[in-house]
């Protein structure tokens, strides 16, 4: 069963479907209380939290919170999924990114103390490597995209190079100065969002009316998954928005790559001090010959990763019993 502990959309609990929703306005201790009962009525094995320090305070610092998730967690085999950790870590950060950060790391290790789990995870390897260093060791658990695979896939196109966007984009994405190089293709090029855009209204908006002649733009709005399969299949190329130093942790470019799109990431401006910059299979940055490697890029087989992702998950916890 899934809990959501501070649902802000939610009035009061609401349960339904495997789903327990309770509502950020209820007191912390109630809802830990109906949290508890749920788990025991479920008889759960284990207990997997996925922590996102922003999803239970607004300021990513919620203070005190170990000793519910201990009450929830505790008699069972506890796992954490660390999708986020804090912020201000990587080099130029502001003092103000800087002291955020060094509070919420202490909230994570009043959490771990507190629930001592016996397996820890998380999405990419620069994050782990954080962890390792506040004295938390955690495995890689890769992300995998939440669209399956349909089959379908359109015909290529010679004289036209088309790349797909989805979801929401990074408010710190710049299109340049990858739209300016995409010009050396000389072929014609098509630019297609599907999803919610989110954010990134503004820099679309943006996009269209420094390129809108001599590049297509076009949106296609929310759509249902098999949409958004088909869509990720027909497109030549995947632009993805996430720094590649993070690139582990987006749903987005996972669906991407498991679509077998090569996936451009033009973002390298997020670095961590000693800690290198990997580059996944699949993945074109921004750091050579961007129109060779577009040439000679091919299309991969699709190949979901949820299954080798639900082992690694279910191999943690099992080294923990």
């Amino acid at each position: 069963m899934c809990i959501a502990l501070n649902d802000l959309p939610t009035a009061g609990s609401v349960a339904s479907d495997g789903m327990l929703r309770l509502g950020s306005g209820r007191p912390w201790d109630v809802r830990v209380e109906q949290a508890r009962e749920a788990v025991e009525q479920f008889r759960a094995d284990a207990v997997s939290l996925q922590w996102v320090p922003y999803g239970f305070d607004k300021r990513g610092m919620p203070w005190g919170i170990e000793k519910g998730l201990a009450a929830i967690m505790r008699g069972r085999v506890s796992h954490v999924m660390c999708h986020e950790i804090w912020i201000g870590a990587e080099m130029g950060a502001s003092l103000k990114h800087r002291l955020i950060g060094a509070a919420q790391r202490e909230v994570m290790r009043h959490l771990f103390t507190a629930l001592r789990p016996g397996c820890v995870q998380t999405s990419n390897g620069v994050y782990g490597e954080l962890l390792k260093r506040a004295g938390i060791e955690a495995g890689e658990l890769p992300m995998f995209g939440a669209i399956p695979v349909t089959g379908f896939e359109g015909e290529p196109e010679e004289d036209v190079a088309r790349f797909g966007m989805f979801g929401t984009l990074h408010p710190q994405w710049a299109p340049e100065p990858l739209l300016e190089r995409l010009r050396g293709l000389g072929k014609r090029i098509e630019i297609e969002h599907i999803g919610r855009i989110g954010s990134g209204e503004a820099i679309w908006r943006a996009m269209e009316e420094r390129y809108g002649r001599e590049i297509g733009f076009k949106r296609h709005g929310e759509q249902p998954a098999e949409r958004v399969s088909q869509f990720l299949m027909s497109v030549d190329f995947g632009i993805a928005t996430t720094p590649l130093a993070l690139i582990g942790k987006s749903a987005t470019a996972a669906a991407m790559l498991e679509h077998g799109l090569p996936v451009i990431v033009n973002r390298d401006d997020v670095r961590y001090a000693g800690i290198a910059t990997e580059k996944p299979e699949g993945v074109i940055a921004m750091d050579g010959d961007l129109v060779e490697a577009l040439r000679t890029a091919r299309k991969r087989q699709p190949q979901r990763r949820l299954e080798a992702a639900a082992d690694q998950f279910l191999q943690c916890l099992r080294r923990t019993r």
